[in-house]
């Protein structure tokens, strides 16, 4: 989960969703954003349904089956298909990289997650990806509090290769009862605990065929929160590990570290990422260039890759609506954003308070009356006047970053479809504190390559490929994160479709149920305010009467506190471990 703007939620009926790092996901009817995220899209039939449907739902008796002739040709064809994939796994190998399949998307689960296979016995487990943090860890069976995942829970006895951690040197976290734990709270609220194990785990589901190699994973104990309502089992935090970066050794450890260290099957110390609107493709160990749109190139810009990924962006612009129209200047240097990471575990992107209401007045300017595609403005969306043809009216985001690096942000990346057809709504939030936070939305439709060797980021406009899994035709996250300040969050439960045939008599009981409700919360905070104001009086009264038995004049008070308020500004070259308490949800560990 990561972050989501309480003004997301606001500006309509609907709802958003991890943070952050997670954020919240939306139903049809409702917006969205987790930081995890919003809105929703048509829901997608899995293979097996389709498949079913094409032949009435049901199995063909004997006499309709396909003769023995056909069915040999069917096999040869089946056989070579089970060849070639091989194939193009083993080549993959040879040219040092592995790559795997991402599932997900923006709005209905608000973050992007992967196949991993762990263990003897190759049980399976899916973990968000996320650049912002570092544990992989996922449920296993011991766990006393954990949700209901989309694989079953871990079981490390089932697995002759699992080892627990012991409580020497090579603890990652602390020996509490002679087991090395950890315990993780994540920035919009959630946490993790357990134990740390190690055992073989290989990068993606059965259908890869990556190498496995052995790697220090956290067997949840207990999770809560957005971890325990979230699809997806885990986590599999990507960040860098020291200053030197991911396969150095130095600073926390990560799962990075063990895939650099396979140098017979990853070339380099290079991952990619490619988000598509379902789902995309992770390389580990190189990038894959089959994906690029056609005349488009990498661009490199420089990146510190040190416990975060810093990049450094030096100008942010709309373009004009004609070739007369001249661009809207948004921020003009590198000071204006911050300091400025990149994170696939924030649904939303996040900017500086300035740079944001800049740039939703320039959309604003350029939109109102109709001049987008005849969009209508509702609050921070717009009701498109044709939705199949989607956000094209609208104007892009141009962004140039060190190097002399232009990247385009089009509209269907800062914008995206949530609670109806034809509704899109902004995806860059404000951020009440002078960092920026690139998430999903600003990563989509491009291949982003974190070159951790060479220090770069990488950044050209793909075509990522989609995949699906039979989950996202039934499933809606629970919750979501709205934040209207960074750092503070509130967590809401979506509000569960109305039926369409609901009576008066229903109707009625809810209206009344509700007014109740607001009138008792209503009296409550009163009765808070009054109880608090009465303690401050008798408190001040008490501290006169004190000063004045003492007669003391400008002195301190025994209980009494002087905090001195602190708060300096600092780039990523100021500090060793950058201090990034907004990171989203499944962002950085506090």
């Amino acid at each position: 989960p990561r972050l989501v703007s309480a003004q997301h939620a606001a500006h309509s009926s609907q709802r958003p969703r991890l943070s952050g790092a997670r954020m919240a996901e939306s139903n049809t009817t409702t917006s969205m954003t987790r930081e995890r995220p919003a809105a929703r899209a048509a829901a997608f039939r899995s293979q097996t349904v389709a498949r079913q449907s094409m032949h009435g739902g049901t199995r063909r008796p004997k006499s309709a089956r396909a003769p023995p002739e056909r069915a040999l040709r069917l096999l040869v064809v089946a056989v070579a298909s089970a060849g070639s994939a091989g194939a193009s796994s083993h080549a993959d190998v040879s040219r040092g990289i592995e790559r795997a399949r991402l599932y997900g998307n923006m709005n209905k689960y608000a973050y992007y997650f992967t196949d991993l296979l762990v263990g003897s016995q190759r049980q399976e487990t899916t973990v968000i990806v996320d650049t912002g943090s570092r544990l992989l860890g996922f449920p296993c069976t011991i766990c006393d509090h954990c949700g209901k995942h989309i694989d079953a829970p871990f079981d490390v006895k089932a697995s002759t290769s699992a080892r627990w951690l012991p409580c020497d040197d090579t603890c990652l976290g602390e020996c509490e009862n002679n087991e090395c734990t950890y315990h993780e709270t994540y920035s919009e609220g959630s946490s993790i605990s357990g134990r740390w194990f190690a055992d073989m785990v290989q990068l993606g589901g059965t259908e890869i065929g990556n190498p496995a190699v052995r790697a220090r994973m956290g067997c949840h104990e207990h999770e809560n929160k957005l971890f325990y309502t979230q699809r997806a089992n885990g986590i599999m935090g990507l960040a860098p590990m020291g200053a030197n970066g991911a396969g150095s050794g130095n600073g926390p450890y990560t799962i990075l570290h063990d895939f650099f260290k396979d140098k017979k099957h990853v070339k380099s110390e290079v991952f990619s990422l490619c988000l598509a609107k379902w789902g995309g493709e992770l390389v580990v160990g190189g990038n894959d260039d089959s994906y690029h749109a056609e005349g488009h190139v990498v661009q490199w810009t420089p990146m510190l890759a040190s416990h975060y990924y810093f990049v450094y962006p030096e100008l942010l612009e709309m373009e004009g609506m004609s070739s007369t129209d001249s661009p809207t200047k948004v921020a003009l240097s590198n000071p204006e954003f911050g300091v400025s990471i990149l994170d696939s575990g924030t649904t939303f992107t996040y900017l500086p308070s300035p740079i944001y209401s800049a740039l939703k007045n320039a959309l604003r300017s350029k939109c109102d009356g109709g001049a987008c595609g005849g969009a209508v403005r509702e609050g921070d969306c717009y009701r498109l006047r044709d939705p199949s043809k989607g956000p094209k009216g609208f104007p892009n985001i141009m962004m140039n970053f060190r190097g002399g690096v232009r990247i385009e942000w089009p509209a269907h990346g800062y914008l995206h479809e949530r609670g109806q057809p034809g509704v899109w709504c902004q995806t860059f939030m404000e951020n009440n504190l002078y960092q920026s936070v690139f998430g999903i939305s600003w990563m989509l439709h491009k291949e982003v390559i974190f070159d951790i060797k060479q220090q770069r980021l990488g950044i050209v406009k793909a075509k990522c490929p989609e995949y699906h899994k039979d989950t996202d035709n039934n499933y809606l996250q629970k919750t979501e994160v709205v934040s209207g300040r960074m750092g503070e969050f509130l967590l809401r439960s979506l509000e569960k479709p109305r039926k369409q045939k609901a009576t008066l008599f229903s109707s009625l009981i809810e209206r009344h149920t509700k007014l109740g409700l607001l009138v008792a919360c209503g009296t409550a905070m009163t009765l808070a305010a009054i109880a608090g104001w009465a303690c401050s009086i008798m408190r001040a009264r008490s501290l006169a009467r004190r000063i004045m038995a003492q007669n003391v004049e400008n002195e301190p008070m025994d209980g009494l506190l002087n905090v001195e308020a602190q708060g300096t500004r600092h780039g990523p070259e100021d500090f060793g471990v950058p201090v990034l308490p907004w990171t989203s949800g499944y962002a950085a560990p506090l």
